[in-house]
């Protein structure tokens, strides 16, 4: 079993966390960049257990603590599988989307379109690079790309 020593050693490996002290001499682990309210990716790491707790949105309800696991018993991969699993989730915006993901779509004459998530808006961008609709949701602009024939 991996000291708090060498758990807190893998947690500062990541650049994108910030360690701050809580009460009990224990240490949380904030990733300021979160795109959904939520920063605190490793909470409670404790100096005499070892224990911690990350982060674990991505997983149903049912499988978590209060929407963290326990790392008390992993191993330094899973540690890492853990935190890069939560830093992935951390990064989606609230439509479950990162910023500037994209999805190419064609249409039976050889035509593309791709369809962009950006500012919280679905971009449908024609391969010039000029704008040539934008969308509230998902949903609204995939209705759009079939009614015009892309898939």
């Amino acid at each position: 079993m991996l000291s708090f020593e060498e758990k807190k050693a893998i947690f500062d490996s990541f650049e994108e966390l910030t360690c701050q002290p809580v009460s009990l001499n224990r240490l949380n682990y904030h990733f300021e960049e979160s795109a959904i309210p939520k920063t605190t990716l490793v909470k409670f790491l404790h100096p005499k257990s070892g224990n911690a707790f990350i982060y674990a949105g991505y997983l149903p309800g049912q499988e978590t603590k209060g929407g963290y696991i326990s790392v008390h018993g992993d191993t330094k991969e899973q540690i890492i599988e853990k935190v890069n699993l939560a830093l992935e989730f951390l990064r989606l915006t609230e439509d479950g989307f990162p910023e500037g993901y994209e999805e190419e779509w064609r249409d039976n004459h050889g035509d593309e379109l791709t369809l962009r998530y950006q500012n919280y808006m679905w971009v449908v961008v024609m391969t010039s690079g000029a704008v040539e609709a934008v969308f509230k949701t998902k949903q609204q602009a995939e209705g759009y790309l079939m009614d015009e024939g892309f898939e």
